[in-house]
């Protein structure tokens, strides 16, 4: 039988582990921008209203208190100076507290500015109320006849401006600790972006180092297997050269053994005959080595003789060889350089020639391309003209030869069945794009609304066809070179019509 458990009492005075904040989402943090978007809005609400209260009250009691200072003996001038100071001093202080208390929630106001905003205010009021509290113009610790409805207006304005700055402090307290709470939230959603951005960045090096390190390790496989490879072949060639090698040297060995002896044979024979020779060969031998001594030394002289004569015409054949040499450099570079600045001219002849002949070639033909373009836009502007004008006529049908741009049909859903094909609707757009880019290219403007009477289509369609003229202008290589060549191959087959009829 076991013995029971003993709970451990807890160590007095542990610190406790803070729980982690919760987690906040990008819809979270999207809220708290929006918070304090909206309470930086209020606060600044606030401001205003606290500016524009004490600025009216201003004006308000300046007034009386100007009369004030007047009836007691002061210039107006001077007396018209006394509630803008005091008015000025209690919206100061006022604002302060209230930016004060904005800026650090545990601002509290000391004496000072609250005997400032007192005397301020209380200034304010006795010199705006005097005449309504001492009608009578003597004073008296309790007024006798104060009017109560003139205490009650010239007492409005004061007070709104003190409750709206203590009411202001209070909701600048609550607006910055809740916007220190929302820019928390905001915050801790960054660090959590952060933190999975370099967690996803972690996880991608160590991917890619895995990688790496798996591809070296293949690759020193297989350097492995190749060094390894490579050694045996290697051994296999010694091992098979080594074996010839050794045939090779036992084969010389008996060859030169029996060479060998052949000679010692054969070297016996000259060795007997040579004996019997040897007197009469020393006697010839000593006549042929003093003929030889005598004809080297001749030779000798007549080769240096020789030499002698071969250096002095060389030496003669080189003077006048560089002489000849030196004057046909001369020549030729004389001939050279007249022929490089004849060629140079020609040359610059030939490139000012090619030059004007191309310009005028390009001139031509942008006016061409001019005409090409404007005689296409014209041409298809009549032929949309006459395609109406045919159309309503034979109930909105049109004739192969007087079709608007192209042959293509302005069928509409009646005619077909209830729907048009797709390839139909494809070809008018195209056909319409081109003819919207002919007349943009030539400068006139084209005909939207016979264009949109011809294929019966509405202002909405015509309005995506120019949209998508332009943009194929913009955009689509091919496009505009397409759209001039449509225009030149109008323009050769009319002038080809007109030669004809000619």
């Amino acid at each position: 039988m076991s013995a029971p458990t003993v709970p451990r009492p807890k160590q007095a005075g542990t610190p406790k582990t803070p729980a982690p904040p919760p987690p906040v989402s990008a819809d979270d943090a999207a809220k708290a921008k929006k918070s304090i978007a909206k309470l930086d809005e209020v606060l600044a609400m606030v401001t205003k209203a606290l500016l524009t209260l004490g600025g009216g009250a201003l004006i308000f009691t300046c007034v009386n208190v100007t009369l004030f200072g007047i009836s007691h003996e002061i210039p107006w001038y001077i007396a018209w100076m006394l509630d803008p100071l005091a008015s000025l001093a209690l919206i100061t202080v006022l604002y302060v507290d209230g930016v004060l208390a904005e800026h650090g929630g545990d601002y509290k106001p000391g004496g000072w500015p609250f005997l400032l905003r007192w005397t301020a205010g209380l200034s304010t009021w006795v010199m705006n109320c005097w005449t309504s509290l001492y009608p009578d113009g003597h004073f008296h610790f309790v007024p006798q006849k104060p009017d109560a409805g003139g205490i009650l207006l010239h007492s409005v304005a004061p007070a709104l401006l003190i409750l709206l700055a203590e009411a202001a402090t209070g909701y600048r307290k609550y607006a910055t600790r809740r916007r220190g709470e929302l820019t928390a939230i905001i915050a801790r959603f960054e660090s959590a972006k952060v933190a999975e951005r370099e967690a996803a960045e972690k996880r991608a090096r160590e991917k890619a180092e895995r990688e790496k390190a798996a591809k070296r390790e293949e690759v020193e496989r297989e350097a492995a297997a190749k060094r390894a490879r490579e050694e045996r072949e290697a051994a296999q060639r010694e091992r098979e050269e080594n074996a010839r090698l050794e045939n090779e040297r036992r084969q010389a060995e008996i060859e030169a053994a029996s060479r060998a002896r052949r000679e010692e044979i054969e070297a016996e024979r000259e060795r007997l005959a040579l004996t019997e020779r040897t007197a009469e060969i020393e006697a010839t031998r000593l006549k042929a080595e003093a003929e030889i001594e005598e004809r080297r030394r001749r030779e000798q002289w007549e080769r240096e003789q020789a030499e002698r004569d071969r250096e002095a015409a060389r030496q003669a054949e080189i003077v006048k060889a560089e002489a000849q040499a030196e004057a046909l450099r001369r020549e030729a570079e004389a001939q050279a350089e007249a022929l490089r600045k004849e060629a140079e001219a020609a040359a610059e002849a030939e490139r000012i020639k090619a030059e004007a002949e191309a310009r005028a070639l390009e001139e031509a033909e942008k006016l061409k391309r001019q005409r090409a373009l404007e005689r296409a836009a014209a041409k298809a502007r009549g032929t949309a003209e006459s395609a109406v004008a045919r159309t309503s006529i034979s109930s909105g049908r049109a004739s192969e030869s007087g079709a608007a741009l192209s042959a293509v049909p302005a069928l509409t859903a009646s005619e077909n069945g209830g729907r048009i094909p797709r390839e139909v609707r494809e070809k008018q757009r195209d056909e319409a794009e081109r003819y919207i880019a002919k007349c943009s290219l030539s400068g006139i403007a084209p005909d939207l609304e016979r264009l949109g009477n011809q294929y019966g289509k509405g202002e909405t369609w015509v309005g995506d066809r120019v949209r998508a003229a332009k943009k194929r202008l913009a955009e689509e290589d091919g496009f505009e070179e397409s759209v001039i060549a449509d225009a030149l191959d109008v323009f050769e087959d009319d002038d080809s019509d007109n030669a004809g009829a000619a």
